[in-house]
């Protein structure tokens, strides 16, 4: 099936689907439009694809989904880390580790794809699909455009500081925790916190490094490092939720000399690149869910319908899941040029229950970090 007949672009500023946000669900979405010559137009309010992204791991479902529609390769070409092994460590030896069971079809417990190259791969294969491809970049959206009904009929923006607008038939959220689009559409979401703020900080890995997760507890706190393509280590550093002002009253030797006695190979690199607090980057940690992802013609996926913690590494998988469901129904629609927007509905049906059990595993996991540690610990002889 090509619906070539939408795809005309007479008008500049009108499209039939509207994506609000270029991060993978929103960059996977337009690539699987434009297969079946749907309209479509992706803004972003960033000048370019090369955002600051703390999410990159790949698991089972994300890869699935690419593999599908034959972008993993392309993906692959620009480079990306399987790891091998999840590893539990305490004052510098493993005590207990993980490994991928080949009998089920597991050959790595992860991959980490930089965004950059996720995003760049993907936008390139839609420019080779077709030349009509769109990105507005320096584009952010101010608001619900609406006909004199009151019925939604597009957006307004401000592209490079110039106010427009863009007239579509449906428009997708995919623009974050922080959506404007659910915002405007007054979709407001169900937020949980988790009792725990994040420290991260990228340093390069030391030689001989392999590409693994590692795990270890700090004074009762999840310390992970995961690796990273190019050579660095990603920590993700748990810490008492709203307890960093009083951290930094601290002396920052004591504190940062913890992570070099749980993993003593990392002593020349953390001292090259962690000498003071500012060499972290605070996240406040909090899941959300938006008990509607809908509302008229306005849908929502990602983590504008439902932001997860870093816990488990299900954030990035679940937006390209919700995108390729997302863009079925939105194939659908097209059948009656998108006049039935109950349609939209049936992605939060479908996608809906798997990512509650997510939800609910992110704090499952959390809460069994340190006695599954102790475990492993006190199984050492």
């Amino acid at each position: 099936m090509n619906l070539m007949k939408s795809f005309q672009f007479e008008d500049p500023h009108y499209a039939d689907v509207c994506i609000v946000g270029a991060g993978p669900g929103g960059v996977l979405l337009s690539y699987l439009l434009h297969l079946k010559g749907i309209s479509t137009l992706l803004i972003e309010r960033q000048p370019h694809l090369h955002k600051s992204f703390r999410g990159e791991l790949l698991n089972a479902d994300g890869l699935a989904v690419l593999k599908k529609h034959g972008l993993y390769s392309p993906i692959q070409e620009l480079g990306l880390l399987p790891l091998e092994q999840i590893q539990y460590w305490e004052e510098g030896r493993i005590i207990h580790t993980i490994d991928p069971n080949p009998e089920k079809g597991e050959y790595d417990v992860g991959v980490h794809v930089p965004q950059n190259h996720l995003l760049e791969a993907i936008t390139a294969q839609t420019e080779i699909q077709s030349p009509l491809h769109q990105v507005r970049f320096n584009t952010v959206m101010t608001g619900l455009l609406r006909d004199e009904s009151g019925k939604v009929a597009g957006i307004n923006v401000r592209q490079n500081g110039v106010p427009s607008s863009i007239k579509a038939s449906v428009i997708v959220g995919a623009d974050g925790r922080y959506s404007a689009v659910r915002k405007h559409a007054s979709l407001t979401p169900e937020i949980r916190k988790h009792g725990y703020d994040l420290l991260w900080a990228r340093i390069p890995a030391p030689p001989g490094w392999e590409p693994a997760v590692r795990m270890a507890s700090m004074e009762g706190q999840q310390l992970a490092l995961f690796s990273q393509y190019g050579g660095y280590v990603q920590i993700g550093w748990n810490i008492p939720e709203g307890g960093y002002a009083e951290l930094r009253k601290q002396p920052f030797a004591p504190f940062v000399g913890k992570l070099v006695s749980a993993f003593p190979c990392l002593a020349d690199s953390v001292a090259a690149h962690i000498q003071n607090w500012s060499d972290f980057v605070l996240l406040s940690v909090e899941s959300s869910y938006s008990s509607q992802w809908t509302k008229d013609n306005v849908v929502l996926i990602g983590d504008a319908a439902h932001t997860m913690t870093p816990t488990g590494a299900f954030g990035l998988n679940a937006a390209l899941e919700d995108a390729d469901v997302l863009s079925e129904l939105l194939i659908q629609m097209a059948q009656d040029d998108f006049r039935s927007a109950d349609v939209l509905q049936k992605l939060q049906t479908i996608r809906g229950p798997k990512v509650q059990q997510q939800l609910a595993r992110q704090v499952e996991m959390e809460a069994s970090f340190q006695q599954r540690y102790e475990s492993y610990s006190s199984a050492i002889i």
